[in-house]
């Protein structure tokens, strides 16, 4: 797989776009309510506010989580593009804290304030709104530079390739959100155990995108449901992405560990690889469970 630059972005348009590939027929929905200008199976267009640091995002059911609400991964996505779109360079670190929910149809308004800027990094912060009300804010790190020593310590597990792997279902009643919408595979799971592994491919190589990633690193809560054996509702509290290697693949390996659940509170980790095994992301997350729903139900 071809590697790509690690120096500053170009200010330009930041869309993500999910996979209407795959041997689910999904084409349905792609484009289904993209904003007008969209270039074709584009669904995530970020508009220009009335200010170089304001930014737009109309909520559609491809964005959405399973409770028909804006998804936290694609928000958090969002908020990245903002910030490498008002700072110019690449993202390394970034951390959501959910506050509120955002319905499908909904358009938020994400503002954001570079705190401190250096000779290589840029240490900013967004928030996303809906009216008087604030989604989430995001913390964020961006750039650096190229030492020479960059390298890995983890390895990625051998698990099945994904076209080996049976297809994940539907996880809305809806069946039109962002993880119905995209194609994710079991990789690996035993209910019970603390680790889970997905296989999952948005359209083209984004899966292996800053955006992609961040919405990705979100099914966490999905693996901690098979760690547990049971169903459970719940919200998202944060969620932090670390970006590593840049590496094209049209398929990434979510590597998800189950560490606790304390108080109604669980919490985990996540490592993405390519299809190479390269490292391409590390994600932590917690999220309030509200209830137990049952049995293990996807």
């Amino acid at each position: 797989m071809a590697k790509t630059d690690r120096g500053s972005i170009k200010r330009q348009d930041v869309r993500l776009t999910l996979s209407g590939e795959g041997p689910r027929p999904l084409t349905n929905l792609v484009g289904k309510t993209a904003q007008e200008g969209a270039e074709p199976n584009q669904i995530v267009s970020l508009e220009q506010g009335d200010r170089p640091t304001a930014w737009r995002l109309q909520v559609t059911n491809e964005l959405a989580g399973a409770t028909g609400t804006l998804h936290g991964g694609c928000g958090l996505a969002a908020a990245a593009a903002a910030l490498e779109r008002t700072t110019g360079r690449r993202l390394s670190y970034i951390s959501g804290q959910f506050l509120a929910r955002a319905t499908v149809g909904a358009e938020v308004d994400i503002e954001v304030i570079e705190l401190a800027v250096g000779n290589r990094i840029t240490q900013a912060a967004a928030t996303c709104s809906h009216g008087e009300t604030i989604v989430f804010r995001a913390a964020a790190a961006l750039g650096g530079h190229n030492l020479q020593v960059d390298r890995q310590w983890p390895t990625a597990p051998e698990v099945p390739a994904p076209e080996d792997c049976d297809i994940r279902g539907p996880t809305s009643q809806s069946g039109s959100s962002f993880n119905d919408f995209a194609d994710i595979r079991l990789a690996g799971q035993e209910p019970g155990e603390s680790d889970v592994y997905y296989w999952a491919r948005l359209d083209g190589n984004l899966a292996s995108s800053t955006q992609g990633l961040i919405a990705l690193a979100d099914l966490l809560p999905s693996g901690m449901r098979v760690s547990l054996d049971k169903g459970f509702r719940g919200s998202s509290l944060d969620h932090s992405v670390r970006l590593l290697a840049q590496e094209i693949s049209s398929w990434v390996l979510i590597c998800i560990r189950s560490a606790a659940i304390e108080n109604s509170v669980g919490h985990g980790s996540a490592e993405i690889y390519s299809q190479t095994g390269t490292l391409l992301a590390l994600a932590t997350q917690s999220f309030a469970i509200s209830s137990i729903t049952g049995s293990l139900d996807r």
